[in-house]
């Protein structure tokens, strides 16, 4: 078992799900980003869970068979390179340039992410510029005393309303919608 990746796509994959993995598990495989490799569609799935949270991504990758492999949320390589990911007993060896390494894998059962994704279409979808987004989510713990110990109440009315964030009842922040396509 063994995919072949380039290392700036598999470093946007762990940048962007390691924030879900869990520092201080309950179930010992959520400290864990999972790797799904499918050679029928050549795609590689990052998946981090915490129990509350979960990030799934995707990115092309070539392989001889279907497999998946733990790896450790803090994996970065240098950019641009290939990438080897193969199961060699109870280890994925990553090799990438001169840097060769082992994690060692776990068993245990895994959260089935696609079924936790709801299924069927949405009532409404909305667009928002993300860096709005964020910086409106950032001014919402400064209100709540830099804790997210209360409650963030968001709003939505419709596609194309403001979305509200409220803090407590007076304390507002608002983000506009985007335009969106209807087919993404």
């Amino acid at each position: 078992m063994r995919a072949k990746i380039n290392s700036t796509d598999f470093n946007r994959l762990i940048a962007a799900t390691k924030d879900f993995a869990a520092g201080t598990p309950v179930k010992k495989l959520h400290k864990y980003i999972r790797l799904e490799f499918s050679a029928t569609n050549s795609t590689v799935t990052a998946i981090a869970v915490d129990g509350y949270r979960m990030s799934v991504e995707h990115s092309v990758c070539e392989c001889d068979e279907d497999f998946s492999a733990y790896i450790n949320k803090q994996t970065r390589l240098p950019a641009n390179l290939p990438v080897t990911i193969e199961l060699v007993g109870n280890d994925a060896i990553i090799r990438c340039g001169d840097f060769i390494f082992g994690c060692p894998q776990h068993s245990g059962e895994f959260p089935d992410w696609s079924n936790a994704i709801p299924s069927g279409e949405p009532d409404f979808r909305i667009g928002v510029n993300g860096d709005y987004l964020l910086s409106a989510l950032k001014a919402a713990k400064v209100s709540c005393g830099n804790s997210f110990k209360q409650p963030v109440i968001l709003e939505f009315r419709s596609p194309i309303s403001p979305i509200i964030i409220r803090t407590n009842k007076e304390d507002v922040k608002m983000v506009l919608p985007v335009r969106i396509k209807q087919n993404s």
